[in-house]
């Protein structure tokens, strides 16, 4: 005779009382999963989440306590995220606003970003439109540009472009040439990722976007030499931040 679901034999009840078999599951009561669906249910929030527009829309059907619960929510979520977006567009730097608007502004964790460059040097060309673009993509970060002998008196154009990297009123890294950020290939992608591995930015990329332009078995050798290069400047104990915080500082400052 077949057992109806949750029987068992006298001979599975021995094995189990000498650990034989493992024990058998306790099924939950109905009683208890329909209290714990109401329970769910009364715990819902359909208004989580929702845009003042919905709110608003949603008035009639609503109660006027909980509506308003959740528009002050919604306004307080806004004025954070305008808080966190302060600027959001790429501005211009001279030596005589640079400590302010640089060292200084970078202070209490602040990303700020400069990008030095010359007007007619066709290496400066192709990141120009894409550092732009980063700036409207992360308006928590300021970016900046700079020609870059109105900035640092005396800077050599060939080693322009330079991205000078600000944080808590230091210079923490200075990335010179095209070719970290893609050649001539650079987007607002390619800024991206290198912004997201020097921790200034999070991102959703999943590959390198400057590998794109390479096809064939040669992708996954350059992205592990890129790797190992990284990691030996990571470990080289000399300072290759070219020039320094307090270096910029007193040069910027007019002092000698």
């Amino acid at each position: 005779m077949a057992l109806c679901p949750g029987d068992t034999t006298e001979w599975d009840d021995i094995q189990r009382k000498f650990g034989n078999f493992a024990p058998l599951k306790k099924e939950t009561p109905q009683r208890e999963i329909e209290r714990a669906l109401v329970e769910a249910a009364e715990q819902l929030e359909p208004l989580e989440g929702a845009s003042l527009q919905e709110l608003n829309a949603g008035e009639d059907d609503v109660d006027e306590d909980m509506l308003e619960k959740y528009r002050r929510q919604r306004m307080a979520e806004l004025k954070a995220a305008q808080k966190a977006a302060r600027f959001g567009e790429l501005l211009q730097v001279t030596r005589t606003n640079f400590v302010r608007e640089v060292t200084d502004a970078s202070a209490g964790g602040q990303w700020v970003l400069v990008l030095l460059y010359v007007e007619a040097s066709p290496q400066c060309h192709p990141i120009m439109k894409p550092w732009a673009e980063a700036a409207r993509r992360f308006a928590a970060i300021k970016f900046m540009k700079g020609v870059a002998s109105e900035v640092i008196p005396d800077f050599p154009d060939s080693c322009t472009p330079t991205v000078i990297v600000y944080k808590d009123t230091d210079c923490v890294k200075q990335i010179q040439g095209l070719e970290e950020w893609g050649g001539g290939r650079c987007s607002v992608d390619t800024v991206e990722w290198v912004l997201a591995d020097i921790g200034a930015v999070e991102t959703d990329l999943e590959e390198d976007p400057r590998l794109r332009a390479i096809v064939g078995p040669w992708a996954a050798e350059s992205s592990r030499l890129r790797r190992q290069e990284d990691k030996s400047e990571e470990e080289d104990p000399r300072d290759d931040r070219g020039y320094s915080s307090m270096r910029l500082d007193r040069t910027l400052r007019g002092k000698r």
